[in-house]
């Protein structure tokens, strides 16, 4: 009888039926892309990097239930087409040797119950999490979305999602020569095709 009741307690420790959680890895390279816009008055321009790797962990049935993300992208990969903006952005404002990474760590799914992707539907929703830059780590919230592309057990997962960096928020300074060409506020695009194992 006590071993009826101990598998009992086990089985209902269980994740529920149909919850499956996978594993979809994103690996640096032409299917992942980091990019910035820098919109200041008197000049605008774009940094951009495919130095993005990391995981996904979820269950696409069941968003909600299962969503963990850990993002990471290699500053001192950024480009933004001019090696000397470039020179000044990697050592004099995000100290890429002290600072050698952004780190994403999160993920609470802001929606709707019961969110899932549907196979080759696209589907929006809003993501929390901690974001680490410069040495500085802040909650933030943003929206994002996915399509899901099943194959056997896993399969591939694209997905987007914007957000905005305040370098101030991040004690990332603008030097006087530098201040009416680098923006305050600084417009953050990511994009990724993850995969999980075969």
């Amino acid at each position: 009888m006590r071993f009826h009741i101990l598998a009992l307690a086990a089985l209902a420790l269980l994740p529920a039926e149909g919850a499956r959680a996978v594993v979809f890895a994103v690996h640096p390279g032409k299917d992942s892309k980091v990019v910035f816009t820098s919109k200041a008055p008197t000049e605008t321009f774009q940094g951009k990097t495919d130095q993005l790797e990391g995981t996904l962990t979820l269950d696409p049935s069941a968003l909600g239930d299962s969503i963990s993300v850990h993002l990471e992208v290699n500053m001192a990969s950024l480009n933004t087409g001019k090696k000397l903006r470039d020179a000044h952005m990697r050592e004099d404002h995000l100290e890429v040797v002290k600072y050698p990474k952004a780190v994403f760590e999160g993920a609470a799914l802001i929606g709707p119950a019961g969110t899932k992707l549907e196979p080759g539907r696209l589907t929006p929703f809003q993501v929390e999490g901690t974001f680490e830059l410069h040495g500085v780590s802040r909650r933030m919230r943003f929206p994002a979305e996915a399509t899901f592309t099943p194959v056997g057990q896993g399969g591939k997962l694209a997905f987007k999602a914007t957000f905005s960096v305040a370098l101030p928020d991040y004690q990332i300074k603008r030097p006087e020569f530098l201040f009416l060409k680098l923006a305050e506020v600084q417009e953050v695009e990511v994009s990724a095709i993850a995969s999980s194992a075969p």
